[in-house]
């Protein structure tokens, strides 16, 4: 997520009227500057009121697409507890046809992501306390029940060798409750925070760490680390389906929408190295 200073373009400027549009509906008041989402497709910001300090964030969809899990997914979160993450205190949703919207009033958190870019650029120095931490909370939200995300373990091999264009002998993946989106500007210092829970749901265990291993691959040394803290979930046949797993999204994001143009070439080199080892198994 970016913060901008700027005059906003046309998508920022609808954005920032939707920022306001909440804020009047919560009683709020925005201060400070916006942050932007991964292209454009949310705003937040800081807000105030007789309450105190808060976090507000809204977007907007064509109706056609205002649903489902992503639509509803850090208001799903909220059953989730023990885990530093922010807490959604109230949702409004409107429309604007054929446009939906919703704004959500959150806890705020007042420190900074780790990275103003979701892949690494530069080394990440933490104490263990804080891995420990991140390792604790990724343990137990893959303890929580959801029906979201993947639901049918079989077939995610059979992607991975659809994408990929080889034969995979790999098992079918355990599966656990993960965040699916958990990359650099998803993760606060100096204390642990985890952002962003639009993405979150049954995946094959490991898969969050192996996300955060990918975007880390531009700064080995904490690469190293990220496996270090991971390396009993990673190193197994259902960690090396959660590594090319997230290998392919990183891949497939800079195929389609020339997303993370650094980041593409020691991904599919990685990619490489782990579908030898998968083509061995």
């Amino acid at each position: 997520m970016t913060s901008e200073h700027h005059e906003p373009s046309g998508q920022r400027a609808f954005l920032r009227r939707l920022l306001r549009e909440g804020a009047t509906r919560f009683g709020v008041a925005p201060i400070g500057d916006v942050v932007f989402g991964w292209r454009d497709r949310t705003i937040g910001s800081a807000v105030t009121s007789s309450g105190g300090r808060f976090w507000l964030r809204a977007t907007a969809e064509h109706q056609d697409w205002a649903q489902g899990e992503v639509w509803t997914g850090n208001r799903d979160a909220a059953d989730i507890r023990g885990l530093p993450k922010p807490e959604v205190l109230g949702r409004v949703e409107w429309t604007e046809p054929p446009v939906g919207m919703y704004a959500e009033l959150m806890t705020y958190v007042p420190d900074k992501p780790c990275s103003a870019t979701s892949e690494l650029l530069q080394p990440f120095a933490a104490p263990d306390t804080w891995w420990a931490d991140l390792r604790a909370a990724l343990n137990k939200l893959a303890t929580h029940p959801t029906d979201r995300g993947e639901h049918d373990p079989d077939s995610v091999v059979g992607r991975l060798e659809d994408l990929y264009a080889r034969r995979l002998d790999l098992p079918s993946p355990v599966l656990r409750t993960e965040h699916t989106d958990l990359h650099w500007a998803n993760l606060t210092s100096p204390r642990l925070w985890i952002l962003d829970w639009e993405y979150w749901g049954a995946a094959p265990s490991g898969y969050g760490a192996a996300l955060l291993y990918c975007h880390s691959l531009l700064v080995p040394e904490t690469a190293e680390k990220v496996h270090e803290v991971f390396a009993d979930l990673l190193d197994t046949p259902t960690g090396l389906v959660a590594q090319l797993s997230a290998a392919a999204h990183i891949l497939s994001r800079g195929y389609r929408v020339d997303d993370y143009g650094e980041l593409q070439r020691p991904v599919w080199a990685h990619a490489h190295r782990l579908l030898d080892e998968a083509e061995r198994e």
